[in-house]
């Protein structure tokens, strides 16, 4: 949708799933949106939000809402007609449609408001022109390009498409040409789900991003199972975690394969690098999950800029053999 949008000139406005109503309710008014793209669960949100939204008229989405919910949208305000459609219906009404080659944007355009999660306030909307998200796009190819391998890799993304972070770094998958897969927080591992693997196994990235909060979760998981081995398995897990960081010769081959295989498997084996943005990383984490898992690299903010940032200059530090921090200059993009 958001692709569609942008090829054709339409400024989309983000938002998250965890605002509410009055959030919802506002940051379709600041903007004047006039149409809604949305999941079929999330419908009865929209519904109880209209009669406070009065530029919206049209309203679409995937999935499969009960048929009742579809109608109520429809005739939610007799006095305003809102025009429902799902994904499938409106792809039907564009097949064999010529193409809008003078709405094609322009690089001052207008691209995306990103609204903020609204923990101060009202949710605040940064204005992204076409420039600025090309910007980014280019600067993750020119700092990071060399690590992608279009071939073989497989991004997962699970983190909100309406946070920066997430949306830029997808535009920038699509742009190498990486294979992406789609995940959620609440399923990523075995624990999470029933009758089928979590997200991470099935998908068996190469490439994942995330924010701090994940890698450190995922750091407890890896040492309360090692708290429950056998005082004998403790010891062999951490020498082997000081042999890793002493990038000892032949030795270190040897535990990557017989004791880090073990925790590397509950990611799909096949993890090649994670990114982590949003906020930093504590160094001790990052250090920890490069020994026993891949190697993490993390981007820092400059004081005083937003999580709404493009245009990035590069500034690298190494920590160690195995920990590169990708240190990032960021300039905020004001409202």
């Amino acid at each position: 949708m958001q692709h569609a949008c942008m090829s054709v000139g339409i400024t989309i406005a983000t938002a998250y799933d965890t605002l509410g109503e009055s959030g919802l309710t506002h940051l379709l008014n600041e903007p004047s949106c006039v149409g809604v793209f949305t999941n079929a669960e999330l419908l009865p949100v929209v519904l109880r939000v209209l009669p406070n939204t009065p530029t919206v008229k049209v309203v679409i989405y995937d999935g499969k809402p009960p048929a009742d919910v579809v109608e109520k949208v429809r005739t939610a305000i007799p006095e305003r007609e809102i025009q429902v459609l799902s994904q499938d219906e409106l792809r039907d009404l564009g097949k064999g449609k010529p193409e809008h080659e003078d709405r094609r944007p322009k690089a001052e355009d207008v691209a995306c408001i990103m609204y903020t999660s609204g923990t101060t306030g009202a949710p605040k909307g940064v204005v992204l022109s076409q420039a600025n998200l090309i910007a980014a796009v280019g600067a993750i190819q020119s700092l990071m390009g060399h690590i992608f391998a279009p071939e073989q890799d497989t991004f997962l993304a699970f983190l909100p498409l309406a946070h920066i972070l997430e949306y830029v770094v997808e535009l920038a998958m699509g742009y190498v040409g990486l294979q992406i897969g789609y995940g959620r927080i609440r399923t990523l591992t075995d624990a999470s789900v029933r009758n089928c693997q979590g997200d991470l196994k099935e998908c068996k990235p190469t490439i994942m991003i995330g924010v701090p909060q994940i890698w450190e979760t995922i750091r407890k998981g890896i040492l309360n199972n090692v708290n429950k081995m056998t005082p004998l398995k403790k010891s062999v897990f951490r020498g082997s975690m000081s042999i890793k960081k002493a990038n000892v010769p032949i030795l270190s081959n040897i535990v990557d394969s017989v004791v880090f295989s073990q925790v590397k498997a509950q990611t799909g084996g096949r993890l090649r690098y994670v990114l982590n943005g949003g906020a930093a990383l504590s160094i001790e984490t990052q250090q920890f999950l490069s020994t026993a898992l891949v190697t993490v690299l993390q981007g820092e903010t400059s004081p005083g800029s937003s999580t709404e940032i493009c245009s990035p200059g590069p500034r690298f530090r190494l920590w160690s053999d195995r920990v590169l921090r990708v240190s990032i200059s960021l300039t905020a993009i004001q409202p």
